[in-house]
């Protein structure tokens, strides 16, 4: 209940953020803010930080967080929170690599690539302060 919760405040805070930042609605900075993805007929709230990423779906109860390692200036990796580099690889199978091919006034679009899947292009739209 407590995460439905939490949830709910996220979503509230971004559509206040969204609905009262018309101005300063922008991707600015790439690297922190507030972002969303349309994922088919899901959305997707980002939060991140120099070094964490909160994901916020509407079809889902939790939230995911993940490691932000930034390699460049616009490339950096996912890696699941609960990565243990003493009982894991160097590199794990479930990193996910983010290249920044384009960035616009509202948008970037990333390419996303992970072991074992095909690489693909996403939009991500912004919601910075």
């Amino acid at each position: 209940m407590r995460i439905l919760v939490s949830i709910i405040l996220l979503l509230s805070t971004v559509i206040s953020f969204a609905q009262s930042a018309n101005d300063s609605i922008g991707c600015t900075d790439i690297r922190v803010g507030l972002f969303y993805v349309l994922n088919g007929v899901d959305t997707c709230f980002i939060e991140r930080t120099e070094d964490r990423q909160f994901e916020y779906c509407n079809g889902t109860e939790e939230g995911l967080e993940l490691i932000v390692i930034w390699l460049k200036k616009d490339k950096y990796i996912l890696r699941d929170i609960h990565y243990n580099p003493t009982n894991a690889p160097k590199v794990m199978r479930n990193d996910v690599v983010m290249t920044i091919l384009e960035t616009y006034a509202d948008h970037h679009i990333v390419h996303v690539q992970k072991k074992g899947q095909k690489a693909f292009k996403m939009t991500v739209y912004c919601l910075n302060r």
